[in-house]
């Protein structure tokens, strides 16, 4: 028997077995015992890449998100956000003040735009205040609050990954402005 047939008949039966409210315990120890995460949580792993996240954003936050664990899997693909922003901008403030600076169309070291028409200004601004807004609504919360205290509920935390990934793509095509 090929081992992944092998993992999906224990998984199965595991499931068959378990109790409704010993499930995420099953889970736990399956995870924790080498079941592969896609065969552990196929329709988890099938909606979570049915988005087509950043490479960023798979990478920090998959595993949190296939073990349920919302929260965390938003606060760190937003400290991923936070530190690549630092890394190329060259500038070591940090959330929202980065966001603010970084992104400014006037002053700001990143540019997704010549920022030389009221639209090119737009854009700019839009990346800059939808940068600063996900440091103040997703990271932050959970920075300063417990995981009991400020639940994430699954569509939440895709479409804040969503979010995380669109601002990541326009990361990864600004170019660094040093100015005149």
């Amino acid at each position: 028997m090929e081992p992944e047939e092998r993992a999906r008949l224990l998984k199965d039966f595991c499931l068959k077995i378990a109790p409704e409210q010993h499930l995420d315990a099953v889970f736990k120890v399956l995870s924790e015992n080498g079941m592969p995460l896609h065969l552990l949580h196929s329709e988890m792993f099938k909606e979570f890449h049915a988005r087509d996240f950043h490479p960023s954003v798979v990478q920090h936050s998959r595993k949190y998100f296939l073990e349920r664990n919302y929260f965390h899997a938003v606060f760190e693909a937003c400290k991923a956000y936070n530190r690549a922003v630092q890394d190329k901008s060259g500038n070591s403030k940090d959330g929202e003040g980065l966001m603010m600076d970084v992104w400014a169309p006037e002053k700001g070291a990143l540019k997704i735009t010549a920022c030389k028409t009221e639209t090119d200004k737009n854009v700019q601004d839009g990346v800059k205040f939808m940068s600063a807004g996900v440091m103040r609504a997703a990271r932050n919360p959970p920075a300063h609050e417990t995981a009991i205290d400020w639940p994430i509920k699954k569509e939440d935390c895709l479409d804040i990954l969503s979010l995380l990934s669109f601002l990541f793509r326009q990361l990864d095509k600004a170019v660094v402005y040093k100015g005149p």
